[in-house]
């Protein structure tokens, strides 16, 4: 799941020091581009590796082009957001927040805390501008603790809460983990004793949970390995893909689970699934996985209790032979569906948003959000019946060296407001998934504060509006 990324991050980050350097060299000695770019070639051809030599000439072309591109929208400066810093409860150390909106218009965020050599969930109610609870979900010294699977607390509704976090498998390797998930009846004052959605018992990885309302229920969906194992154990593992898996099972107010259901046999190992719901029943994405490493996400919907096949949300046709840690996101408002993810197809990083009017049932073509080589990471909500926010970490800045936080405004009708720009925030994996929800007149975002000490880092952007602008798709 984590290893298999290695070989793309450390390609990503060489693209990006390259691009660097060549957009600082241009604006100092524009007149000495042409012997810079015979320097990016050798460069790209030493790093490459054991690529073909006809990929490598490829990146090559693709990295002047961006580098040109990165000197060219500098000459202009960015907007940049307006936004307010919010004092949180979390405790120095903290890290890998979550939130979500609240039905009554508050803010639900969980997070992990250290203790000593052992690791505490906790979270917090942000209501009329002020955290007016706080509470502790669950405390161990076994937990998996990871920048890009991480723990969340969920309010089904006004008193049924789920939570769930990440615990090691006992005599397992290192990547091996389970999901342990506690249910509470009092709005979280107290909590109920864990139990596992997956029933197989196996040493695999089982994470990336998500966990969502299901007709006054809640389900909850994740990554599962244990058919991975049919290529470590010899084939004990008869008629199993060999591949992830994302699996389902409800979970009832009492405690009791059901039986789990696959919905795609075949996914990517380390990239975060997503579910919102609409009035027909939730919706869920994810980047699967076919057998020639094409990595491109896909969407099925929750009908009568069963998902349905799923199905492509974009052939963007990326084939990747590494996971890239990068998973989409969803968020709905009534039937329509807002679904924002990242891709480097032809070895070009962007991100791309599409729309569905249907409740998920079909998108839109995509609209291009950044197509300047962002890191990704992206998170989306609701503005109003017409205009979805979506928020990721950009590019790095020529000129600070730093990438970004940022957010944009895509409007139905296809046009867009302006990148705004809240300033620099680490691309390493200690800053996790930055978080965004809707909250009041404006959204929260939350993130974990550089390394070493870390702790929450919370913000609050009010709902300005800009001049829209064409999007080009």
């Amino acid at each position: 799941m984590v290893q298999d990324s290695l070989q793309y991050v450390s390609w990503q980050h060489n693209v990006r020091e390259v691009r660097q350097i060549v957009a600082r060299q241009y604006v100092t000695f524009p007149n000495r581009f042409f012997l810079l770019t015979l320097h990016i070639t050798v460069t790209v051809l030493i790093f490459a590796g054991s690529k073909p030599l006809i990929y490598s000439m490829h990146v090559t072309a693709a990295l002047i082009g961006l580098a040109i591109a990165t000197v060219s929208c500098e000459a202009a400066q960015p907007p940049v957001a307006k936004m307010r810093v919010i004092e949180n409860p979390a405790a120095a150390g903290a890290q890998f927040p979550r939130l979500a909106s609240l039905p009554d218009g508050g803010i639900l965020m969980s997070w992990v805390e250290p203790a000593g050599k052992d690791h505490i969930l906790k979270y917090g109610l942000l209501r009329d501008g002020k955290w007016i609870r706080q509470g502790e979900v669950a405390r161990g010294g076994d937990w998996f603790i990871n920048w890009s699977d991480f723990p969340s607390v969920v309010a089904i509704d006004k008193s049924f809460w789920v939570a769930h976090w990440l615990v090691k498998h006992k005599g397992g390797r290192t990547y091996d983990y389970d999901i342990a998930t506690s249910i509470s009846n009092d709005s979280g004052v107290t909590w109920s004793t864990p139990k596992s959605p997956h029933r197989d018992g196996s040493a695999a990885e089982h994470g990336f949970a998500v966990i969502f309302p299901v007709h006054g229920d809640a389900g909850i969906i994740w990554l599962d390995g244990r058919d991975r194992l049919v290529k470590q154990d010899g084939g004990k593992h008869k008629g199993k893909s060999g591949n992830f898996a994302l699996r389902y099972t409800r979970i009832h107010r009492d405690g009791g689970m059901d039986k789990e259901q696959v919905i795609d046999d075949s996914t990517c190992t380390c990239c975060w699934p997503t579910v919102a719901v609409t009035p027909a029943g939730p919706v869920a994405a994810w980047r699967g996985r076919t057998d020639n490493e094409i990595r491109d996400h896909r969407v099925a919907r929750l009908h009568h209790g069963k998902w349905t096949k799923p199905v492509p949300l974009h052939g963007d046709g990326w084939e990747i032979a590494g996971c890239p840690v990068n998973g989409p996101m969803l968020a709905a408002r009534g039937m329509q569906v807002a679904a924002v993810w990242f891709t480097a197809a032809d070895d070009h990083p962007r991100i791309r948003a599409a729309f569905s009017t249907d409740g998920g049932q079909s998108f839109g073509q995509p609209v291009e959000v950044d197509k300047a080589d962002p890191f990704g990471r992206v998170g989306v909500a609701w503005s109003d019946d017409y205009t979805a926010v979506v928020s990721w970490i950009t590019t790095a800045n020529a000129g600070t060296r730093k990438p970004g936080l940022a957010l944009r405004k895509l409007h139905a009708d296809g046009s867009a407001d302006p990148i705004q720009h809240l300033g620099a925030i680490s691309g390493g994996r200690d800053t996790g998934v930055p978080q965004l929800a809707a909250y009041g007149q404006g959204f929260v975002m939350a993130w974990t504060g550089a390394a070493p000490d870390h702790g929450i880092e919370t913000t609050f952007i009010p709902d300005g509006s800009a001049g829209p602008v064409p999007l080009r798709r």
